[in-house]
């Protein structure tokens, strides 16, 4: 998920988390955000299965520059 080579960048709007760099948002990175969200905003009350819509409107995803550095592994 954390790729070098990656041409998008997300980002939690909720609390500022660089959370992936990934070349497309499969359902393994979906994922991995929908987990970020219930773990560090449970204020949110998200159903057990989050629409990718409703889930995507916490994060800004944007295209990240070739030399950027992945975010250090939590």
């Amino acid at each position: 998920m954390l790729n070098g080579s990656a041409g998008f960048e997300v980002v939690c709007l909720g609390c500022g988390t660089r959370l992936l760099l990934v070349d497309r948002i499969r359902s393994a990175e979906a994922a991995a955000m929908t987990d970020h969200l219930r773990e560090h905003h449970p204020e949110l009350r998200l159903g057990t299965t989050a629409a990718l819509g409703t889930m995507l409107d916490h994060y800004r995803v944007t295209p990240t520059d070739p030399g950027d550095v992945p975010p250090e592994a939590a």
